[in-house]
């Protein structure tokens, strides 16, 4: 009996020490010619939404590139779900999908004006509508909008990009420099980040125990808890971060402005 509890014991100790590993710079995807905008982590590799060259690459870890996909109207924050890729397209106001070799459009019920990012959870899809400040939030059963334009608590100045955690719904209020929560019927939970002087909260990503935020004015990306308490402050080789992928212990973190991926490890 002592000695089950004592691996038991072991055992949490190791899980609370790794949840609470820090991340380390590990290496730079270099892309040359490319301002990459967002990605995405999949099986056979990174895509990368490339604003510069209006393209949707797939890359290795090497930046080596095995697909292209063209003639995109300013890809903006991309989502992959299942195999198939969702580009917010900004100048056409609509959401393409590359599935199985084919850009196809997604049909809405209710058009963004320059959406800004995407994600999509199993039947679920949100929108960051940039310029009529909502998220556009789509179920099997319906379609609906939440937030409106305003600096208050579940108001919106243009955000640029959305992730949904289960029952949340996490939004990059880009120009409110802060991020939101809300539940999936578009109720406004909390707001985080509001005192760390962040300029323009551009790209997000979250999991279950943390929320990432790049901080593109003052080079940065911000880690915080589900409570909104900063846990970490990552700065070495940023240069204008401008969305940020978790996958496993790693962590890519797009530098716009020099064209390269700069990956953390933990």
């Amino acid at each position: 009996m002592k000695k089950t509890a004592v691996i038991l014991l072991s055992l949490l100790l190791l899980s609370g020490c790794s949840q609470n590993k820090r991340y380390e710079y590990y290496k730079e995807i270099k892309l040359a010619g490319m301002n990459p905008i967002s990605t995405a982590v999949g099986e056979n590799g990174i895509w990368v939404s490339d604003s510069k060259n209006n393209e949707i690459v797939l890359i290795n870890e090497k930046g080596k590139i095995s697909k292209r996909y063209k003639d995109f109207k300013r890809p903006m924050h991309i989502s992959l779900f299942e195999g198939k890729v969702f580009v917010p397209e900004y100048l056409s106001d609509s959401i393409k999908v590359i599935s199985n070799g084919k850009v196809l459009p997604l049909n809405l019920s209710i058009k963004p004006d320059a959406p800004g990012g995407i994600d999509v959870n199993d039947s679920l899809i949100a929108i960051a509508d940039f310029y009529n400040h909502r998220i556009i939030f789509k179920t099997k059963s319906k379609t609906f909008t939440f937030g409106k334009k305003g600096h208050n608590a579940g108001e919106l100045f243009y955000p640029t990009d959305v992730k949904i955690v289960k029952d949340k719904i996490v939004v990059a209020d880009a120009y409110n420099n802060r991020v939101q929560i809300f539940s999936v019927k578009g109720k406004f939970i909390k707001a985080i980040g509001e005192r760390d002087k962040i300029k323009v909260a551009t790209g997000i990503d979250a999991d279950e125990n943390k929320i990432i935020v790049t901080d593109s004015g003052n080079n940065r990306v911000i880690i915080y808890d589900w409570n909104g308490n900063k846990i970490e402050e990552l700065t070495k080789n940023l240069n204008y971060p401008i969305d940020a992928t978790i996958d496993g212990n790693k962590l890519f973190i797009c530098n716009f402005h020099v064209g390269s991926i700069a990956v953390y490890k933990r």
